[in-house]
């Protein structure tokens, strides 16, 4: 029951992010990928080096139209991030039991 409410959590973290990119590609459609991420960054409370990974990882172009990625594409992109600043956060935990 507890590994099924944790997947649940790091699922809405995805979907969160994925709504945010969604919301920006309809609303902006000629804004850059980059400025999508910072009000998703914004948004959502992702950490932006998190997407910046992210888009290294996928090879995307931040100056990229976000109106021109496929859904599957951002779907992919939130998850990095996801991934990404998940393992960010349990870094920072390591080393915060490190020091005590």
């Amino acid at each position: 029951m507890d590994s099924e409410l944790v997947r649940r959590a790091r699922g809405s973290e995805s979907e969160g992010i994925l709504e945010s990119l969604s919301a920006q590609q309809y609303l902006r459609p000629l804004q850059s990928v980059g400025e999508a991420l910072g009000v998703a960054s914004e948004s959502v409370g992702f950490c932006p080096g998190a997407a910046e990974q992210a888009m290294q990882w996928l090879r995307l172009d931040p100056e990229k139209r976000i109106g021109r990625l496929r859904r599957t594409e951002l779907t992919q992109l939130a998850r990095s991030i996801e991934r990404f600043w998940r393992q960010a956060r349990k870094e920072q935990e390591e080393k915060r039991e490190e020091r005590v």
